[in-house]
């Protein structure tokens, strides 16, 4: 997807500029001057040569006046831009323009600048609410201590034991990172506007809590929180926002108890089924040994089967009705419940779930639409 910069100052560029009132009377003038000069300018009279001598000379006129125009209001339009642009960012970088879901949403953004949070976009993967904000003034020397210093970023749900890390925002893509200079490095080029002290944080908030909090309170949203951290101890408050969560885009599938030889112990376990979201998938798995691993709380039990589950999520293949084929990233966590194991992947760009065709394991037809 191609980004424009015209399209994305749409809401924010000279219109929404305060300058002062000594360079305001110079913009117009030079806009009015300019704009003379083009209507002018636009009967040309003469030669191919004279034409575009005139052409030429009112393509310099407006660039220089441009320019003029765009000196008076550079910082103002970079500061009430950096929301826009960060979401068009987002937005292009989850895919939601190809496979649009509704489990994501953008909020209206300040065309003014301003400190503090600012809400830009969140979605569900039914395991989390992932919220992206704004967080501002940040400095250069706040962003150079994450994350030796250690400098961190945390969210907390007002008035519950809800919080966690506040990330910097990485594109999709980003390689391995091995030293602390090739992570600041990624949050300057990624997460960071210099110009604007602005940086965007990813929030990953529980769905399950963060539901049962707001249904105690009766209640459809929540006032999220976010902070700078030095040593683990907040010195600085962005302020507070209203969040609602959004709505989840979930398909399942079921396998119909398919028995799957597993690879690492040669031990039948049953594949349950498969849930999907745009960005997520859980495996429903059920195995003898689950509840010694698991209830019984055996570490050497848990790290075989959560390498095999790992593995099958890994190996599975979802195809789409274009061929193409997508395979999930591995395990992020697992979780045990009336005798089925369930396992949770995610990743950051969104996938079309009521597209799927097809979905294999080790080649294996497990689903297929007919």
């Amino acid at each position: 997807m191609k980004l424009s910069m015209a399209d994305l100052s749409e809401k924010c560029f000279p219109m929404n500029v305060m300058i002062g009132k000594e360079d305001a009377d110079l913009t117009a003038r030079v806009k009015a001057r300019v704009l003379a000069e083009i209507e002018a300018e636009s009967k040309p009279e003469g030669s191919k040569d004279s034409v575009a001598h005139i052409r030429s000379r009112r393509f310099v006129r407006i660039a220089l006046a441009a320019a003029l125009i765009l000196s008076f209001g550079l910082v103002a339009y970079a500061i009430s831009c950096i929301h826009a642009v960060r979401q068009q960012d987002l937005r292009a970088e989850l895919h939601m323009d190809q496979h649009p879901t509704e489990s994501y949403v953008e909020y209206e953004v300040p065309d003014e600048p301003a400190p503090g949070t600012v809400l830009l976009s969140a979605i569900s993967d039914g395991e989390f609410q992932i919220v992206y904000v704004n967080v501002s003034p940040v400095t250069e020397e706040e962003v150079a201590g994450y994350p030796e210093k250690p400098t961190s970023f945390y969210w907390k749900i007002i008035g519950s034991d809800l919080h966690g890390f506040a990330d910097p925002w990485f594109r999709p893509g980003t390689g391995p990172i091995n030293t602390p200079e090739e992570l600041l490095e990624v949050v300057r080029r990624d997460a960071y506007d210099a110009q604007t002290q602005t940086l965007t944080l990813c929030c990953r908030i529980f769905s399950e809590p963060l539901a049962g909090f707001l249904e105690n309170r009766g209640s459809a949203g929540a006032e999220l929180e976010l902070f700078l951290a030095e040593d683990y101890i907040a010195v600085k408050s962005f302020g507070r926002v209203s969040l609602a969560p959004t709505e989840e885009e979930r398909r399942s599938f079921d396998f119909g108890g398919v028995i799957y030889i597993a690879g690492a112990t040669g031990e039948e376990m049953e594949l349950v089924g498969l849930e999907l979201t745009p960005i997520s998938a859980v495996w429903r798995l059920r195995f003898a040994e689950a509840e010694a691993a698991f209830v019984g709380n055996d570490p050497e039990l848990q790290r075989v089967w959560a390498n095999e589950a790992d593995r099958i999520s890994r190996k599975t293949k979802i195809v789409f009705s274009d061929g193409s084929g997508f395979s999930p990233n591995g395990a992020l966590h697992l979780s045990y419940e009336d005798g089925v194991v369930s396992c949770y992947s995610s990743w950051l760009r969104a996938i079309d779930i009521h597209d799927v065709q097809q979905i294999t394991l080790d080649d294996r037809i497990l689903w297929e639409n007919r």
